[in-house]
């Protein structure tokens, strides 16, 4: 018997043999892998809990921060708000610090005015929280704005970072003029999740996380080394580590990326930023440790040392049965890569048969025998013409195969075309031509062309049937209940029995009526010119900004009549633009009028105008008191409005008209819709210099 065939049967059967006495001789921790995992998760945790207490001491953490540097800044942040909040009526509006329970304020100026988040404060109250106080700062400021400050830590504050935030050196300082404000950390900590104390942890967190990552790199090599020092085939047995080793790679990625995931999603759910009335955050669940600590963070580290496990039992697969069967074969990509190289080769394969059977192409229709017999003739041309030089006859036999294969192809996609056509013309429009055809190829994207052609007319012509007959449905509503009301009104006057009183009600409601008819019947005239161009503009050099100004000073009384409050943000400057003042002057009445009807009572309107170096844009921003369950290309119809009901006085005119007659001028007219908020941008080109 051969030597190396002994060989590797010896060395077969004791392969064998070390499997058998493994699976009898299993360790008792094989058993429940699993639960050792879960157990040496809640070890690591643990340790961390036992150790930052051992370390760390809480009581101390917050004696020392108010010694800090970091504690300064925030009282300069908090200082900075205060006054912009509370006396220069700023809309800054901060939760963290209207919320804190465990820094008190204080705050005089030098009218008199009295500001303290202290409940029913007063002088003595507020002697009596000092004395009660474990920190206590006054900082007041005399009429030049000059600084005095005062500490129980003595030298021990960092005045210099109060003098330099609050920029109390420079110019500014005049601004703290007569300023007094003291603040106080009460003794007893009322609230352990206030802004104090989450900048307090926030300061101190650094070390805990440092004590985390060290146990948990440790954790890891402990982990990594019981995996490599089992047996891999007592782990491959496993239920768990058997799918884990059959799932393809690339579901073992997605496994990390959703770990990933999830570890980002939590820390974004518990957050990292102070927000008030929260239960923890991230910062408070890693500083405190104890039950929140092991409820958020257990799971996770569970999860992250089972993937490692599982992941370096998934590499001793790969080593024991080999790089081709436990990596390549078990991707996705390496399958398909295989894939690829076995049909690259069969190809090869079949471009040999090709050339062996290239003769033996059996006649399946009149026009492949007509090509095989114009390439007969072709070859017995060519080999005349080189039978001079040998060479020449091996020349014209790789040619006439050339030229077979280019004309097979030629054929089958003349064929294509011819098909497609054959659907164009009986109506089928779902085709897709592959445009790469070489000389063919401008047939096929013009084909491919007319079919989209033909989509988008199809497409246009059903929106514009849908529009008239809207238009229809909407002119005819809306004349028609005015006209309905002045007829009814006049068959009551003819009665004979009426009171004057009654007469002259019913004469004010066919005034109303037969008005409101006659501003349809205007506003549907001039939307018409508008659509069709058929408007003589008058263009000249305007400030569009102070036509913008004009426009809404003209309409005051109407804003003073609603409940509106209308903030306009624009330059001082100048801004010419060629356009007709009067029609300019209708595009800024329609949109403040829509505005008015439709804004939502006791809001704000805002009114920004931003300019660049070609044009300049008006945007209306407000709060629409109507659900807008429309798109943003529909509110520009005609007779299309934001209350779908109908019941407001609006002709649904007013942006279509603005629309037309800003396109006019060359303009744009851009509506915005974020759920509740309105947004109607009007864009000019600036005049050229």
């Amino acid at each position: 018997m051969d030597t190396n065939l002994t060989n590797s049967i010896e060395k077969e059967e004791d392969k064998i043999n070390t499997e058998r006495e493994e699976k009898e001789s299993k360790p008792i921790y094989y058993r429940f892998m699993v639960l050792i995992i879960l157990i040496f998760t809640i070890m690591s945790a643990g340790t961390y809990g036992f150790i930052s207490d051992q370390l760390f001491y809480r009581s101390d953490d917050i004696e020392t921060y108010l010694e800090s540097q970091d504690f300064v800044y925030r009282l300069t942040r908090l200082t900075t708000y205060l006054k912009l909040s509370k006396f220069e009526s700023n809309d800054r509006f901060e939760p963290a610090y209207e919320f804190m329970e465990n820094i008190k304020y204080y705050i005089t100026d030098g009218e008199g005015t009295i500001k303290s988040n202290i409940p029913e404060v007063t002088d003595d109250k507020f002697k009596k929280e000092i004395d009660k106080s474990r920190f206590y700062l006054n900082l007041s400021m005399d009429e030049k704005g000059d600084p005095k400050i005062e500490s129980s830590l003595g030298n021990k504050l960092h005045k210099e970072t109060i003098m330099d935030r609050l920029k109390l050196r420079n110019k500014d300082k005049i601004r703290y003029a007569n300023f007094n404000i003291t603040y106080l950390v009460p003794t007893e900590i009322n609230n352990p999740n206030d802004v104090f104390m989450y900048y307090m942890k926030s300061h101190y967190i650094y070390k805990r996380i440092i004590l985390l990552s060290v146990i948990g790199i440790v954790s890891i090599i402990i982990l990594s080394i019981m995996a490599l020092g089992t047996s891999y085939y007592l782990q491959r047995e496993k239920t768990i580590c058997r799918l884990f080793n059959k799932m393809f790679l690339e579901f073992k990625f997605l496994l990390w990326i959703g770990f990933g995931t999830i570890v980002c999603c939590t820390g974004a759910l518990m957050g990292t930023t102070y927000r008030p009335n929260r239960m923890y955050s991230l910062i408070d669940i890693i500083y405190d440790g104890g039950e929140y600590f092991h409820f958020a963070l257990v799971p996770l580290l569970f999860l992250l040392y089972l993937l490692i496990y599982l992941s370096i039992v998934h590499m001793k697969h790969i080593y024991h049965t080999g790089f081709k069967e436990g990596f390549i074969k078990n991707s996705i990509l390496g399958r398909l890569c295989c894939y690829i190289i076995k049909k690259f080769l069969c190809i090869i394969r079949n471009l040999k048969k090709l050339f062996q059977e290239i003769f033996k192409v059996k006649k399946t229709n009149d026009s492949q025998s007509d090509l095989i017999v114009t390439l007969v003739g072709n070859f017995i041309i060519l080999f005349i013409i080189a039978s001079t030089e040998g060479l020449g006859i091996v020349i014209a036999f790789l040619y006439t195969i050339v030229l077979y294969v280019y004309l097979l192809k030629f054929s089958g996609r003349i064929r294509a075309l011819n098909n497609a056509t054959n659907k164009l013309v009986e109506g089928d429009f779902d085709i897709n031509i592959d445009e790469k055809m070489g000389i063919l190829s401008d047939i096929a994207i013009n084909l491919n062309n007319i079919k989209d052609g033909f989509k988008v007319a199809i497409d246009k012509e059903t929106k514009s049937q849908q529009m008239k007959t809207e238009l229809i449905s909407n002119v005819s509503h809306d004349l028609k209940t005015p006209l309905t009301s002045i007829i009814t009104y006049v068959d009551l006057l003819k009665s004979e029995d009426l009171v004057d009183e009654t007469q002259r009600e019913y004469i004010d409601i066919l005034d109303r009526k037969s008005k409101r008819l006659k501003v349809l019947i205007e506003d549907l005239f001039e939307a018409s010119k508008a659509s069709s161009g058929n408007i003589d503009m008058d263009l000249e050099d305007v400030d569009v900004i102070a036509l913008c100004r004009q426009t809404i000073g003209e309409l005051e009384e109407k804003i003073n009549e609603s409940t509106l409050t209308i903030k306009m943000n624009a330059p001082k400057n100048k801004v010419i633009c060629q356009l007709d003042g009067r029609r300019t002057y209708r595009i800024f009445e329609n949109i403040m009028s829509n505005i008015l009807k439709y804004a939502m009572e006791n809001s704000r309107v805002y009114i920004d105008v931003l300019e660049d170096e070609k044009e300049i844009s008006f945007v209306f921003k407000n709060m629409s008191s109507y659900e807008m369950n429309f798109n943003e290309s529909e509110i520009t119809e005609r007779f299309t409005r934001g209350d779908k009901s109908r019941n407001t006085e609006g002709s649904g005119l007013g942006l279509a008209i603005a629309k037309n007659l800003i396109e006019l001028q060359r303009g744009n007219l851009k509506i915005v819709v974020d759920g509740d908020l309105f947004k109607s941008i009007v864009t000019f080109p600036k005049a050229e210099k």
